[in-house]
This record gives structure tokens, C-alpha cells and sequence, in this order.
């Protein structure tokens, strides 16, 4: 079994990095960089040559971003989420069906673009993202991280709908959605090597000023 709480602590240092290189920019009188939560739900599949047919299968994905407003239109927002991802699929080579389930940690790097439009705010996103693999289980929680590389790469495109509240130090509420299209192989698993992700994910996210 993988060590969960090594990736963790590494992927939130990340994030601890990005947000010290982000903080003296704040002290501006209208400061550009916001720092937020996001939650929701995703539908994870895999693809590639080794997958005659797949179905879309639900889980949890969660965790924090950092927005930095360059202008109006344009801002970068990296994030650190945790995904739990789902999937069945019919292995074209085994001739059975295989159940996965995944543990994510996901580091996206988003290039944003907003709409002048306040309060209601639409905005349209692309970027990379790094998955580190924490756990990988097949059928009924057998072990299968030996059967699936660490990392994952994939690409992220999509976009959300905003609305500034202004209240304190909550200055937005944001309903997302995303598409993950997985650009690495993911392994051997019972004869699946050409594997790759794809997920839809819907979150709500909050946005607090820093």
C-alpha cells in the first residue's frame, strides 16, 4: 500500500509554496489574489485500446485553490484537490469486467477568462493537471497499486458561473464544471496497459479575500 500521508503532505507544500510566492502581491489595496474551497461530485471512466466498453461511475472530489487576478479578464488559479474516482470497465484483452477505484491527489494549473459581467460573473478555463495515485483497489478492495503508476497527467477544460457577495471576507459563491482528460498511461492492470482517464466533475466552490 502507498503512503497516502507522504503525497498529502507534499502535494499541500505545493500549494504552501504557491500561496507564499502570491502573499506579498496582497498587501496592494485591492488585492488580486483570493484563496477558496470547492466540492462536488465526478464521473470517472478510463479509455484506450485496452477498453472495449466503460461505464461512468460517481465519487467525491474536494479541496482548495488560489486565484490570482492578473486584470479584469485574465487570472491563474492553481489548485490541490482530492479525487475519488470510480470505474468499471470491460477489459478487451481478459475478456471480464474490472472494477477500479482510485485515490487522487490532483494539482491543476488553470488559465482563466472571465466575462465583464458583475455580479453574475461566466468565465471559461483551460490547464495541465498532475495526479499523484495514493490507492488503486480492484473488485472488492483488493490491493492494486503495484498494478498502476503514481502519477497521471491530464489536460482540464471548462467553466463556471459566478456571483460576488461581497460579504465579509466571502467574495464569491461559483457552481463548476470541468472535463479531465487523461493524457498518460496508467499501467498493467489484469492485462490493461493502453489506460487512460476521463472525468466530468461538478463542484460548488467558495471564494474568501486574503
Amino acid at each position: 500500500m502507498q503512503t497516502v500521508t507522504s503525497k498529502l503532505t507534499a502535494s499541500i507544500a505545493t500549494f504552501a509554496l504557491l500561496l507564499g510566492l502570491a502573499l506579498p502581491m496582497s498587501s496592494q489595496a485591492q488585492s488580486p489574489v483570493d484563496l477558496g474551497v470547492r466540492g462536488g461530485l465526478t464521473q470517472a471512466t478510463f479509455y484506450g485500446d485496452d477498453v472495449s466498453s466503460n461505464d461512468f461511475r460517481p465519487g467525491f472530489t474536494g479541496g482548495v485553490f488560489l486565484n490570482y487576478q492578473v486584470n479584469d479578464v485574465f487570472a491563474v488559479q492553481p489548485e490541490v484537490l482530492y479525487s475519488r474516482r470510480g470505474t468499471k470497465n470491460h477489459n478487451s484483452a481478459a475478456g471480464n469486467d474490472i472494477r477500479v477505484r482510485q485515490d487522487v491527489i490532483e494539482i491543476p494549473v488553470l488559465l482563466k477568462l472571465s466575462a465583464p459581467t458583475a455580479p453574475v460573473t461566466p468565465r471559461l478555463y483551460v490547464g495541465p493537471a498532475l495526479g499523484f495515485v495514493t490507492n488503486s483497489e480492484l473488485g472488492n478492495g483488493n490491493d492494486a497499486d503495484d498494478s498502476f503508476t503514481d502519477v497521471d497527467f491530464s489536460g482540464v477544460v471548462g467553466g463556471e458561473i459566478a456571483y460576488a457577495l461581497n460579504k465579509g471576507p466571502l467574495s464569491e459563491i461559483a457552481v463548476d464544471g470541468r472535463y479531465n482528460l487523461g493524457l498518460a498511461n496508467l499501467g498493467d492492470a489484469n492485462n490493461f496497459e493502453d489506460v487512460r482517464t476521463s472525468a466530468f466533475t461538478g463542484t460548488l466552490s467558495l471564494r474568501f479575500d486574503i
